[in-house]
This record gives C-alpha cells, structure tokens and sequence, in this order.
C-alpha cells in the first residue's frame, strides 16, 4: 500500500515538472504596425495611450506616436515607441478661450471656437498622415477623440482605426439618465437635476449647440471636400460606429450603465514610472506633515480672482493649523497673483516674498513631480480642477481631493467626488475663511475610509489595464475584415426592428390573448342567449 501511494506521489511530480505551458503563435511572423496620433489635451490624451502602445512594441509590434512639436515630449519615457514631428500646433496656447471657460463662458459658446482650433492645420496634418500610414504600411491607427484627421486619413486608406478617449460620450455608451454630451457635464447623471434642467438640456441646449455648429462644421466639411474625402453634418459616433471605442476610465469614477460591444474600459490607466522628488521638494515634505498641493493641470488657466481666492483660503488654512504647509504648481497662473493678500486675522502677506519662495511653510513652483508628491506620506490633501487623470493620481495615491473645476468634465468630475465622500468643492462665492475649514473637515475619518475604498478600486482596475488595452489593440489587428469586427456586431443589427425587440412575438402574444378572449365572450354570450330563450319557452 505505502509502495503504491509513494510511486502514485512519484508519477504525479513527474508530470507537474513536466507539464508544457501554452504559448500563443498568432504574431509568428506576422509582426504589424501600429500607429497612434493625437494633439490638442494634454496629458490625459496622450500618456495612458502611450503606455498601451509601449506594451504593444514589447509585444513585437511596430509602434509609432505622430504629433505636434509641443507634445512630442510624451513620447519620450517610451523605449519602444517611435516619435513622429507632423509640426506645430494652433490651438488654445495664444487663444483667449480657456480665459473665457475660466470665466464661465458657456460651453455652447465655446465649442465652435475649439472645433475650429483643431482644425486649422486640418490640411498639412491630413497630408502628413496619408502620406505617413501609407509609406509605413500602417495596420491600425489609434486615433484621439480630438484628432479627427487622424480617423478621415485611416479611412482613406481603409485602415482600421481605435478611438481613444477618457470618457464615454458616444450613445453606445450612453443611456437616458446619463449626461454625456460635452455641453451638459454639469453633472454625471440626470438623478439630482431638476425637471427644468432635464427639460432645458433636451429639447433646448441641444439645438442650440447644434444650431452654432452647423456653420463651423460646414465650413470643414467644404474644406474636407476640397480634398476628396466625403463629408457630411453626421455627429461623430456616426462616423465611428464600427470602430472600437478605447475609454480609460472605469464604473466608480462613471456613472454604471450598459455599455455596447464597440466600447471597451481599460481604465484608469496610470504610468507606472514617475519622476521622483527633487531635493528641495524632499526636504520640505520631510519637515512638514499637513501639506495641502495644489495643481490645476496644463489646460486651465485660472482667472485672478480664482488665484487671490484659493491663495487666500490657503493662508487662512495654514494660519488655523489646518495646513502645515503647501505647495502649488503655477503653471499656467504664474501671472495671475495679486501683489498683496490679506487673511481674516488682518495678516498682511506680500505675494512677491511668496512667489519667490521666501515663506519657510510654502513652496510655489513652476514644475512639480505631481504623483511624487502625491504618494509622499507628508501629502494631506490634493487642491485640484478635477481633471480625471488628476483625479486618479490622487485617489491611488490615498489622497482626499479639494475641487476647483474649470471646465469640461471638471463640474461633473467634481460633482461625483463630492457626493462619493472623497472631497469637497471650493464654493467661489463663499468666504475664504470659511471655505479654509474644508481642509480640516477633508481629514475626516469617513472620508478617508471612502478614499481607502476608492483607491482599492483604483488600484485593481490599474494594475492590468496597459495590458487589457494592448489585447484589444492586437484583437484588432489579428481579427478585423475590412476594418470591420463582425464577432462585436449584435445579431439584432442584422434583424428588423420588430423581430430585434420580439415585438412579432408580443403582437402574437395579444392576437392570440385578444382572439382567445373574443372565442370566451362569444361563447358566453351565445350561452346566455340560448338559456335566455329556453326560459322565455318555458313561459309559454
């Protein structure tokens, strides 16, 4: 007995050290090119893209990143990715727009002007694509949500293309109580609007987005006619309804709804290496323990009033102990400070002294190691615009957030911190003095718990989410026909209307309920009818 369960014991070591391990053969010698472009948006735009890319060169593949001069710097970090100059940009740099959204100019407002921005090299940055994907025998190009030259030049070609994007504003992605149109991202859902506002977003807003559009779309539907590309006042998810939608973001930080087969999350995607602190920063974290950051991004340009506010509320927060320090990236504000600031105390501070970095609690600087600073265990607190790539770097970081929205997806970004217990929002009208106690009151003990909770979240979703976006990536190039994926299409696309909603069935459903039913009541009747007359010939 003991000889056989030792050679039993035996024989199944000897297949575990033997046993062979799958390994996939679809990229043997079939190695493909794939392409990726963006522009205008920052970082959020291009840095997670990019990380799905590196892993796709690691994987064999071609990887190239054609952009603007000014955003060629993304590129840099990844080894395997080739970075493509297609030349400079004209976009909001030298442009009052982001000014006046600060200012709180409708989006309504602003739209066409942006729309027009991103076109204004539609021509050149067209030629340089065409040109590019077809001398490099591009497979598949990864085309920023902003970069619709970028979708035309693929479908020129007959190249497969993915639309990257942080957000899910496609109706496939969409639902009735979701607001995801660009013009009504005051808040994430319809659930706390009021009937007004639902009224107002629908049946008004819409139009009349729609109404300032029209002459601007026109105008480059005419120019994209010019070069022979077939041009229509269709909206955009019209256009992209075959192609994948690659979206970094996950349910937590969007609201939960159905999601189509065209659209996948990968999110949130965070770059895993970071630039680490430098030593000045080091030193002043380690002599602090209650640090308030505050940054707003590369996009929002706060006004002066924004800046004499949130540098006020932070004196009035360092002057009550609520904040030990703070440090703020002046970006894009730099111009923007008063000469003088005075707290609620009657504390006189002059900004010049500030800027300059002669307050021992308070460092302002033009560049900071954002994530460094946020992982840092001296990091209290994140005063941010609620960008979402911001807000991700926070919450992995463990970190409560203080909103102070410009924007786009900011409000409702913001919105949703709020109500999910990870932060406050800055209230622009209210008291500096008052508003300082939010610092204190970001501290407690439920809101770090729900912050804990969020960055578990986030923390999951992350870990795989380069390679969950690599695979659909490489699901694209390896199962497309013509630029098509028939295994994503639904069945009930191919169906009529009725049969696709079993609306035959319900209409056979009461045919036959209706015909039963008049079979009973005639039934019935003609039995009254017969008893009615036997009683009438009994009375005779």
């Amino acid at each position: 007995m003991k000889t056989s369960l030792i050679l039993s014991l035996a024989a199944l070591i000897c297949a575990t050290v033997n046993a062979l391990e799958l390994q996939p053969t679809f990229r043997e010698g079939n190695y493909k090119h794939v392409a990726f472009s963006a522009s205008a948006g920052g970082s959020s735009h291009h840095t997670w893209v990019l990380s799905i890319l590196d892993e796709v060169g690691q994987r064999g593949h071609r990887a190239s990143y054609l952009t603007t001069s000014t955003e060629t710097r993304f590129g840099r970090p990844y080894s395997t990715v080739e970075t493509v100059d297609i030349g400079s940009m004209v976009f909001y740099k030298n442009n009052t727009m982001m000014t006046d959204l600060a200012d709180g100019k409708s989006m309504i407002d602003i739209l066409p002007q942006m729309i027009s921005l991103l076109a204004t090299n539609y021509e050149r940055d067209y030629a340089i694509l065409l040109d590019y994907f077809k001398r490099n025998e591009v497979d598949l190009a990864l085309c920023d949500h902003f970069m619709e030259v970028c979708i035309d030049a693929a479908t020129t070609l007959n190249i497969p293309y993915i639309v990257t994007s942080s957000l899910e504003f496609t109706s496939e992605t969409g639902a009735s109580y979701i607001n995801n149109r660009i013009d009504a991202l005051q808040q994430p859902t319809t659930e706390f609007e009021t009937l007004y506002s639902r009224f107002h977003s629908k049946f008004i807003s819409q139009w009349k987005l729609l109404y300032k559009l029209y002459p601007v779309v026109t105008k480059i539907a005419a120019r994209k006619r010019a070069l022979g590309i077939p041009a229509k006042f269709v909206l955009p998810e019209e256009t992209w309804k075959h192609s994948i939608k690659l979206v970094n973001n996950v349910f937590g930080y969007t609201p939960a709804r159905s999601i189509g087969p065209m659209a996948e999350q990968v999110g949130p995607i965070i770059p895993k290496s970071y630039t680490p602190l430098t030593a000045n920063l080091e030193s002043y974290l380690t002599l602090h323990s209650k640090v308030a950051y505050i940054g707003f991004g590369q996009s929002a340009i706060p006004t002066k009033k924004d800046v004499l506010f949130v540098l006020t509320t932070l004196l009035e927060s360092l002057e009550r102990g609520y904040i030990d320090g703070f440090i703020w990236s002046i970006f894009n504000s730099a111009e923007m400070f008063p000469e003088t600031v005075v707290t609620n105390s009657g504390i006189t501070y002059a900004v010049h002294d500030i800027l300059n970095n002669n307050h021992p609690d308070i460092l302002m600087l033009s560049w900071v190691p954002q994530t460094a600073i946020l992982l840092h265990p001296s990091t209290s607190v994140f005063v941010s615009h609620g960008g979402l790539g911001s807000w991700y770097e926070s919450i992995y970081a463990g970190k409560p957030m203080l909103m102070f929205p410009f924007f786009g997806d900011q409000p409702s970004n913001s919105f949703t911190i709020e109500r999910q217990g990870l932060g406050y929002i800055l209230n622009r009208k209210a008291d500096p003095a008052q508003v300082s106690k939010l610092f204190m009151e970001v501290a407690d003990k439920e809101i770090i718990k729900n912050v804990k909770q969020m960055q578990a979240l986030t923390q999951i979703h992350s870990e795989h989410g380069i390679m969950r976006g690599a695979d659909v990536v490489e699901e694209v190039l390896y199962t497309n026909k013509g630029g098509r994926l028939p295994h994503r299409v639904p069945a009930g696309t191919r169906m009529s209307f009725m049969k696709a909603n079993n609306i035959d069935l319900y209409l056979i459903l009461v045919f036959g309920i209706v015909a039963a039913s008049s079979l009973v009541v005639t039934g019935v009747y003609k039995t009254y009818q017969r008893i009615k007359m036997q009683k009438k010939l009994k009375n005779l």
